[in-house]
């Protein structure tokens, strides 16, 4: 399932946008799904500890911008979701043989992807979808997916996964 959304591009958005784009804004480097990157954790996955886990100072603002965004689309039924893990992703490209990250899901139980295009290209493919992403960007996902190195710059993403009650009290 994949669902293009629209992004209301808040005052909040600009501000955080500017923020992850900027020098001061922290990388840490990662290896993860076959490919190298660099990671920032605003909530940490909750399988680590056994609850997501803020990490971040900008957690609230992080938070507030992706709310806006679920908000301004009607999402969730009665607000009745929880935010599972939020981070922002910084990939490079790569001329070599690791133009594709691994397929994979994000937790073993149902759950959602949202993702926030901040700069750079290189697509989305979700299970047999493929999505083609612009700046600024927002799209909501279930299923096993991977991704393509950008062609040239770096790929900033916001990527964060939701818990939704009613889907998950079927």
């Amino acid at each position: 399932m994949l669902k293009v959304l629209e992004n209301p591009i808040t005052n909040n958005f600009l501000e955080l946008k500017k923020y992850v784009l900027s020098n001061d804004f922290t990388w840490k480097y990662e290896q993860s799904t076959g490919v190298d990157f660099y990671s920032h954790t605003f909530l940490q996955r909750p399988e680590y500890f056994g609850y997501s886990k803020p990490v971040c100072k900008s957690i609230e603002f992080n938070l507030t911008v992706l709310s806006e965004i679920i908000d301004h689309n009607k999402l969730f039924a009665n607000n009745q979701y929880f935010f599972l893990r939020s981070n922002a992703n910084c990939v490079h490209p790569d001329e070599g043989s690791n133009l594709f990250s691994q397929s994979h899901t994000d937790h073993n139980f149902h759950h959602y992807n949202l993702l926030v295009y901040l700069c750079g290209d290189g697509e989305t493919i979700i299970e047999n979808e493929t999505y083609f992403p612009k700046e600024n960007d927002v799209i909501l996902f279930t299923g096993k997916h991977y991704m393509k190195r950008p062609s040239k710059g770096r790929r900033i993403i916001l990527i964060s996964t939701i818990f939704d009650y009613n889907k998950n009290n079927d």
